[in-house]
């Protein structure tokens, strides 16, 4: 299509230039996908701007449309191109309730914060989780920053297991002491016959574990997931949000918010590669999910998601939010499963009692 600049005049060059430049951004945004921050960091930035590039590039469609609307097919063509990765964050599925048989799986991933009391939450944070689990009713259950007492009768883990009705559970704690601990948990309704933990670029909290669970006749293997997270404190919190008047301050404030970005993204490349590595060595089918740091649109979450299926991208409705409290549009909680499950339901569980909302879906063992 060639553009007839006798036609434009200077307002509408001008918007075309700028149209350009926001296609430009759009198909660079793409390329974080599946280009390693280790290898070129600064694309992944452009990765996290995904949101705001679409935005402007539906504006440019808008505008185009009222002005020239054939020259709204550049835009419109650029988001096509990315119409996959634009349905990891939104879905226009109709909200479905299959009901429940014996052949499915709820599955259900939640980063509950060590269950740190929170300003916007209006109950105690363990009798919130109870409390949620119990209403969903998962058969297996994934916990990021989970925290329980080891030893006495008191412990956490076994009233979570006791009230929720599971029959066993794995709680791999990255540190404790002679009384508590913290780290990952799978709670399941089916026997565990074997797990672990993949040692292989873990950070302290930010780890997988893994259970292999058996249903019916079929063993199935679960991951769960915490990757690496940005790190950032509440000064940087602070300043994202909003930022300084002062010109020194604000660029000391994104070159130490920038490292912690770039370190980050690197760390959870070595996660995803080790993972990867990891669910290339069993036969056993496979669900992933957890807590992974990172949005749809990056090289951690592209690469495990590889020949696999988003519950989110297959049942999902609206804009995917998992993490409300910084920005809140941020998707970074998933669920993924190998292609021989069909997954039958996804929720999103709007519920403020973490940081991160819970999720949950259905999924059906078809071969």
């Amino acid at each position: 299509m060639l553009i007839n600049k006798k036609n434009l005049g200077f307002f509408s060059k001008t918007v075309m230039l700028g149209n350009f430049f926001a296609i430009a951004g759009l198909l660079l945004s793409y390329s974080a996908s599946f280009i390693n921050p280790k290898s070129f960091w600064a694309i992944s930035f452009l990765g996290l701007g995904y949101l705001p590039i679409l935005l402007i590039n539906v504006g440019f469609i808008f505008y185009w449309i009222l002005r020239k609307p054939k020259f709204a097919l550049f835009s419109l063509a650029a988001i096509l191109l990315g119409w996959n990765l634009m349905t990891q964050h939104i879905t226009f599925h109709s909200q479905q309730d299959n009901p429940t048989n014996d052949s499915m799986l709820r599955v259900m991933s939640y980063n509950v914060h060590m269950f740190e009391a929170l300003p916007y939450s209006d109950q105690a944070p363990k009798d919130g989780f109870i409390e949620t689990v119990n209403e969903t009713k998962p058969d297996v259950l994934c916990v990021q920053e989970f925290y329980s007492t080891i030893k006495g009768n008191k412990k956490f883990s076994e009233t979570v297991k006791k009230e929720a009705a599971f029959d066993t559970y794995y709680f791999a704690p990255s540190r404790q002491n002679d009384y508590m601990a913290y780290g990952q948990a799978i709670f399941s309704k089916y026997p565990i016959i074997n797990s672990g933990l993949i040692k292989k670029n873990e950070y302290g909290i930010n780890r997988i574990i893994y259970a292999d669970i058996v249903k019916n006749s079929d063993t199935i293997r679960v991951y769960n997931v915490h990757l690496r997270s940005f790190g950032l404190q509440n000064e940087d919190k602070e300043f994202i949000q909003n930022p300084s008047a002062s010109k020194a301050e604000d660029e000391k404030a994104t070159k130490r918010v920038g490292r912690k970005l770039k370190w980050a993204f690197e760390q959870r490349s070595n996660q995803a590669e080790s993972l990867y590595d990891h669910m290339q060595d069993t036969h056993l089918p496979k669900i992933v999910m957890g807590d992974f740091n990172d949005t749809p649109m990056s090289y951690s979450v592209n690469l495990i998601g590889k020949n696999m299926k988003n519950a989110f991208q297959e049942q999902g409705q609206g804009w995917g939010v998992t993490h409300f409290p910084m920005l809140p549009i941020l998707q970074i909680d998933y669920i993924f499963t190998d292609k021989q499950f069909a997954v039958k339901n996804y929720h999103i569980i709007k519920k403020k009692q973490s940081d991160h909302y819970p999720i949950w879906a259905d999924i059906q063992l078809t071969n």
